[in-house]
């Protein structure tokens, strides 16, 4: 189970996000929804370990996510991710690999690489990819393992069709797996698609929670409109 309480990030004095809490069992998937600069990517890297709550605790199955050996069991893709120059497609991949599971895996990555439609382009520099793979390679690299926890930020930006349904495919897999997966995206069809529940954020702070079978487009005009 994720536990998050009352999670608080300051800025320049004043608050990214406020006292944020929520909880996520096993097998769920939730939903990140607000307007630009509501708090979602902050609190995303919170939850992932990445960046360090100000107040407040991120527990997964009872282990602080900030914590070293918390690493194996998170899966982060960022909504931007800046790399090396030179650095391929498959360089990058077996890096994670190699540092998160001592190189295991790697029957896997391959299996992925054609899931996601990588194949062609994974001796390519990082930065001659389009926006869109650079994302998908982002995808492979977050499910890499089986992580219990899925974080995953604005994940749709820039891919196309093909890669979309990996991904829906993916996140179904790792729920039927019993991981817990977080994701903000803009697209309310999306998330509407693949959530269990939602987290609307406003300002900073938590401003209603949905389950499934609600509209999130509903409960958006209500609250950003």
């Amino acid at each position: 189970m994720l536990a998050v309480n009352g999670l608080t990030k300051y800025y320049d004095g004043q608050s990214g996000i406020e006292d944020i809490h929520f909880s996520c069992q096993s097998g769920e998937v939730a939903a990140v929804i607000g307007s630009n600069g509501a708090g979602k990517s902050t609190l995303l890297k919170i939850l992932a370990g990445v960046l360090k709550a100000d107040a407040g605790s991120v527990t997964l199955n009872g282990c602080d996510t900030g914590e070293y050996e918390s690493r194996k069991l998170i899966g982060y893709m960022p909504d931007q991710m800046e790399l090396a120059r030179g650095l391929t497609v498959k360089n990058f991949l077996h890096m994670v690999s190699d540092y998160k599971y001592g190189g295991g895996f790697k029957e896997e990555l391959e299996q992925a690489v054609a899931a996601f439609g990588l194949g062609a382009c994974q001796n390519r520099a990082f930065h001659k990819l389009s926006m869109g793979n650079r994302k998908k390679a982002a995808m492979v690299a977050a499910f890499l393992g089986n992580p219990r926890l899925l974080i995953l930020d604005e994940p749709t930006n820039g891919v196309d069709t093909a890669g979309i349904i990996a991904l829906k495919q993916s996140i179904r897999a790792a729920r039927d797996k019993g991981s817990v997966v977080v994701i903000s995206s803009h697209i309310l069809d999306f998330v509407s698609s693949i959530s269990d529940s939602y987290i609307f954020l406003k300002g900073g702070r938590m401003a209603a929670v949905g389950k499934e079978g609600e509209n999130p487009e509903e409960r958006y005009r209500m609250l950003y409109l």
